[in-house]
């Protein structure tokens, strides 16, 4: 029964991670909402997200306590409410990346990245919870390095001029941040579970996980736009010309271009804001280079939360919808050690290529040969199963 409860709640995860990736990008294409510039910011689309999926998680709450289930069961206790915070705050951080790298990327390209963590779960899984490393699980792993990897053969051996799928500075820091906040969500997750209440089911967690992640997000939208008006982050003295031109002169129009260069002094590396600025031409800058996103990190919390394009938010509310199902599923997995189940919540990346060809993107066999080869790393823990009952991790009192 434990291996046909994982094989159907795998599936049903790997649906809703899958949906999410491809809904968090068409939310950041002008071509899926009305061919309008996306001005609504990560941190707003993450707001969002958590509406939605909290909405959700509230109408699952009040099906279960109609259908008989008793109040007290919602609450999880303070050692577990402790590690939902924690996972609620690295959450928000990551949805935030998630709907940054979208706007560069296509998924078949960033996805596989955010998942090297998995290499480090069986680690954390003997460490926290004695569970035992196994052979075909290295074996995984040296495919999943491999799979990643051949993307780039064509690049490294000097078949391509160009590597398709570099990824520049920011997207690796987001690559990194995002993977270390999926780590510890995963081994948080068995804590949550570990240290809940007796009867306190996957609905209540999910729910109080929305609760503060909404908290989160609600007070990143309020703070930190005000921390970079104090900074004046978008009133910077001096600029870098390859920044100036290429994160800002690049993304205006001409109107915006002529008034800027009378306000900056261009010289052979920098761009320098002239002295004695009017406090009226101080205003005009901001609001210029805020609408560049010239502030890589303040403009992931501009905007307002009520956008003036409707369309990229419908997209985020169905993610929040596949959101609250594989975020369900995970809680409802956690009573397993991570490393037994988590690599195979992947397995949709392998046709994520195959998706992106049907939305018209340039998918090489390079790319779609890797995406099977990680399938293959994913998978080959689930040849021994016959010699390898899954155990639950131990209940804590």
């Amino acid at each position: 029964m434990e291996w046909i409860l994982l094989i159907i709640w795998l599936s049903i995860i790997n649906g809703g991670l899958g949906g999410q990736y491809v809904l968090n990008w068409m939310a950041n294409q002008p071509d899926f909402t009305g061919g309008k510039k996306i001005d609504v910011s990560p941190g707003v689309m993450t707001w969002w997200r958590e509406i939605s999926k909290l909405a959700w998680a509230v109408v699952a709450v009040i099906i279960e306590v109609i259908r008989g289930k008793k109040v007290r069961y919602l609450w999880p206790g303070f050692i577990s409410l402790s590690t939902i915070i924690v996972c609620a705050f690295t959450g928000v951080i990551e949805n935030i990346g998630f709907f940054y790298l979208p706007r560069n990327y296509s998924p078949h390209i960033f996805a596989p990245y955010v998942n090297i963590y998995l290499a480090l779960l069986p680690f954390f899984g003997k460490f926290m919870f004695n569970a035992p490393i196994r052979k075909e699980h290295w074996i995984g792993i040296s495919l999943v390095v491999t799979g990643l990897a051949v993307p780039h053969i064509p690049w490294l051996l000097g078949f391509a001029e160009e590597n398709v799928n570099a990824l520049d500075a920011s997207a690796i820091i987001w690559i990194i941040v995002i993977n270390g906040c999926l780590l510890s969500q995963q081994v948080l997750n068995n804590k949550t579970v570990q240290t809940a209440l007796h009867g306190v089911g996957p609905n209540a967690l999910v729910l109080w996980r929305e609760i503060w992640k909404l908290i989160f997000i609600t007070a990143a939208l309020f703070i930190v736009p005000i921390i970079g008006g104090w900074m004046n982050a978008n009133l910077p003295d001096r600029v870098t010309t390859k920044n100036f031109e290429e994160r800002v002169l690049d993304k205006i129009d001409q109107n915006k271009k002529d008034f800027l260069l009378t306000q900056y002094t261009p010289t052979d590396n920098w761009y320098i804001l002239k002295n004695n600025v009017s406090e009226n031409n101080q205003q005009k800058i901001k609001q210029i280079l805020k609408s560049a996103e010239y502030h890589r990190f303040f403009s992931l919390f501009d905007g307002n939360i009520i956008p003036n394009n409707w369309l990229p938010i419908l997209f985020v509310i169905a993610a929040g919808l596949t959101g609250y199902i594989y975020s369900f599923g995970f809680f409802k997995l956690s009573k397993f050690s991570a490393h037994f189940w988590v690599p195979y919540t992947n397995v949709y990346l392998a046709l994520l290529p195959f998706i992106m060809l049907l939305f018209g993107k340039n998918v090489t066999d390079y790319q779609i040969t890797g995406a099977i080869v990680v399938t293959a790393g994913l998978m080959i823990g689930v040849r021994d199963h016959r010699k390898n009952k899954v155990v639950e991790i131990e209940k804590k009192k």
